[in-house]
């Protein structure tokens, strides 16, 4: 098996000076005092690893610890692997976890640690709107934190989807020229298709240079993307399409019908060549100092359908693929070449893919599988490539609407099953949509891309819980156990502001009711029992660090989501019972009522954290370089706002969600007190309303709520109490005649 390396030479002392900074500036935060001088010594030895994947090893010797990698990050592994045990610092996303100790135990240390999965990495995705979650916000100061973090987890590869950057530009500079950053794109789309800048393009080029390079020091790898680069996120430019005039792929579906988005005619090799250059651009400019062997990545003509007919359109498709491949193959032999799976889901067959692998070549290519967790019958298991051909298992968790905690453990730990132990399982990857959305997956992904066994979620809790809250730990994790079996009623998509923003939510959701099995309705029926318990002991959690402060909002945001989403369940199910005279309707209003409370109460609870405003990200790309383009936040709003990406935003909840579910509670009570069974519930123009609100400053509508302990505390128990209300009401006949009576 190969391994993935660096380039660099054994004896390259140089390398070692980061990692001996990184020590002594640990020491000094953990003691207060400078390092010792050789207390750690770094060395690079092939021999470390028995399989080809990362390893090290930490030896106790007379100035100190040795630490010897197969490779430059393994070193880094040890160093941040050190510094937990014997330093008791633990690594997050959004910070560290660093002790006070008199001074770092050095002695009778002989550990060795050896990766399972040969890959180990994550992505990094287009969408915007909140910083937190969205990678094209982040500044360099914050890749190299996330960077950072990425090493002190044992990751070894991540990737940039975010949009092609300044490639168009360094690629054909003769043609496409910079675009205006003061000024929106010409022909920009509307909704997250709108990509007009916020920091000029030249701005971008050079941050991902950077980045890339800071991460190349230190062993990373990124990918770079090969194909038919034609993308929502990465829209061929104007003056390209203007002087160029390439022929398009025939398109069977209105999706990417602009011209901007359509695929070149890549049967005609001048334009398969057009794209391969983007690609040797990218190596050049981006890709310089990256680990060997090299990562190459092609979506190939994801989510295309080019020809109606199904023989014809896997034709091109494989056709496509081997055009690109046959390129890659000959001018980076070295390369290992990822193929991703997303197409295979959505538009091929399993015995498709199962004709496509038969072509493939098994010492360079990689099926790039990144849905693992997919609950489709179309999954890795039916391509034929478990136990036979390279692949990757992997973690997707959600689209881009799912900003909250969903991860589901008991389908990614049974499939986890099927790869433990399978020699061509490559890789354990988490290729999400948004970044940093469930913190505690985070950790179970990190732990189990590593580890030579299972690691149970429960166990994974118990590590997080200790290492991440300390004092609060126990308390905190009682809460966690509580809110994952009702995070995950929702799978990839969707969450309370979808119903919120439809023309009829009680229409919408007892169509849903419907189609819903009985098990998973008796599923959602535990959110009833376990919210106003779980609200009740977040009131209880002391706002004392960040990772508490950020840690409750997340659990009760996500809690409230689904308390929201099976009120209106109950509420849909019961206004058609009426509506068909099945029941009588007295409670009704205040059921509409209390539901109306908890969308207004999800607004007061984004609030609590500046994790949810847009006004607020705004302002952070303002801080990183600043926005030149005076329609941005028009734009940024926008990008959040649409159907697919409306979420978790504060913004959102406080000036849509919420009237929009105000007014229907007043259409239902004046439904229900004129007896008008047949009453209309579609509420007002959604998209007319969300369009009002883009014309408005995002500084009108940031959060006012003060972030103070007694807030949170105080709007969790009134969510505690909000959460108990279950008015009933008569039921059947008699309860209908009752009604009739009155």
């Amino acid at each position: 098996m190969l391994a993935v390396g660096v380039t660099r030479a054994a004896n390259a002392a140089d390398d070692f000076n980061a990692p001996a900074a990184e020590f002594a500036k640990y020491h000094r935060l953990i003691t207060g005092r400078e390092a010792p001088r050789d207390a750690v010594t770094f060395a690079l030895d092939p021999n470390v690893s028995t399989s080809g994947k990362d390893a090290y090893t930490i030896k106790s010797v007379e100035t100190g610890v040795a630490i010897t990698g197969v490779n430059l990050r393994s070193v880094w592994y040890g160093l941040y692997d050190l510094l937990e045990r014997r330093g008791g610092c633990h690594w997050f996303w959004d910070g560290d976890v660093v002790p006070k100790k008199d001074a770092i135990d050095l002695s009778g240390l002989d550990a060795r640690e050896e990766a399972h999965f040969l890959y180990r990495g994550l992505r990094y995705f287009a969408h915007r709107g909140l910083t937190r979650f969205q990678a094209e916000h982040w500044g360099l100061e914050d890749w190299k934190q996330e960077i950072d973090w990425c090493l002190k987890r044992r990751l070894n590869v991540f990737m940039l989807r975010i949009g092609q950057d300044d490639l168009f530009q360094l690629a054909f500079h003769e043609t496409c020229a910079y675009p205006d950053s003061s000024k929106p794109l010409p022909r920009h789309g509307k909704g997250y298709d709108d990509r007009s800048l916020f920091w000029p393009l030249e701005f971008r080029g050079e941050l991902r240079q950077k980045l890339q390079r800071y991460a190349f020091a230190r062993g990373l790898t990124v990918p770079e993307d090969f194909g038919t680069m034609t993308h929502w996120y990465s829209r061929t430019p104007e003056d390209f399409l203007e002087k160029k005039n390439p022929p398009f792929l025939p398109q069977a579906t209105k999706g990417y019908s602009e011209r901007n988005g359509l695929v070149w005619d890549i049967r005609e090799d001048i334009w398969a060549d057009a794209y391969w250059k983007l690609t040797q651009t990218a190596v050049r400019e981006y890709g310089t100092g990256a680990p060997t062997p090299r990562l190459l990545h092609t979506i190939g003509l994801g989510e295309r359908r080019c020809f109606t007919n199904r023989t014809d359109n896997l034709a091109l498709k494989i056709a496509a693929l081997e055009k690109f491949l046959t390129r890659a193959h000959r001018d980076y032999p070295d390369a290992k070449v990822l193929l991703a799976g997303w197409d295979f889901y959505s538009t091929w067959h399993p015995d498709e893919v199962k004709a496509l692998v038969a072509r493939l070549d098994p010492k360079r290519d990689i099926i790039w599988d990144y849905e693992g967790d997919a609950t489709s019958d179309n999954n890795f298991t039916k391509w034929g490539v478990v136990g036979k051909f390279p692949y990757t298992y992997s973690i997707f968790l959600a689209f881009e609407s799912a900003l909250d905690i969903r991860a589901n453990y008991p389908l990614i730990e049974e499939r986890q099953k099927i790869v433990q132990n399978d020699p061509s399982c490559q890789g354990y990857i988490f290729w999400p949509e948004s970044s940093h959305t469930d913190t505690l997956l985070l950790r179970f992904f990190t732990a189990n891309a590593w580890s030579s066994r299972p690691l149970p979620h429960q166990q994974v809790l118990d590590e997080f819980c200790a290492s991440r809250y300390r004092v609060a730990g126990d308390a905190m994790k009682a809460i966690w156990k509580r809110v994952i079996p009702l995070s995950y009623l929702l799978d990839w998509g969707g969450n309370y502001g979808r119903f919120c923003t439809a023309r009829n939510a009680l229409a919408g959701m007892a169509a849903e009711n419907k189609r819903r099995s009985a098990a998973k309705t008796a599923a959602w029926g535990k959110t009833s029992v376990e919210a106003p318990a779980i609200f009740a002991l977040l009131a209880e959690i002391p706002w004392s660090d960040d990772f508490l402060r950020r840690d409750t909002v997340d659990l009760a945001r996500t809690t409230l989501d689904r308390l929201i989403l099976r009120r209106l369940q109950e509420l849909a199910d019961d206004w058609e019972s009426w509506r068909a005279g099945r029941r009588a309707g007295d409670d009704l209003p205040m059921r509409a009522e209390q539901l109306t409370t908890l969308v207004e109460k999800m607004a007061d609870v984004l609030s609590l954290h500046t994790d949810y405003s847009l006004a607020e990200s705004y302002q952070r790309l303002d801080a990183v370089r600043k926005i030149t383009n005076p329609d941005f936040e028009k734009t940024l709003f926008d990008n959040a706002s649409n159907g697919y990406c409306q979420s978790h935003q504060y913004e959102l909840a406080r000036y849509w969600y919420a009237p929009r579910m105000r007014a229907l509670a007043k259409k239902l009570a004046t439904a229900v007190a004129d007896g008008r069974r047949d009453a209309s519930m579609v509420v007002g123009d959604a998209q007319t309303e969300r369009q009002a609100l883009t014309t408005r400053p995002l500084a009108s509508l940031r959060p006012t709520l003060p972030r103070t302990e007694a807030n949170f505390q105080s709007t969790m128990r009134a969510l505690s109490l909000a959460a108990r209300q279950s008015p009933t009401a008569p039921q059947g006949a008699a309860g209908v005649k009752k009604e009739n009576e009155k």
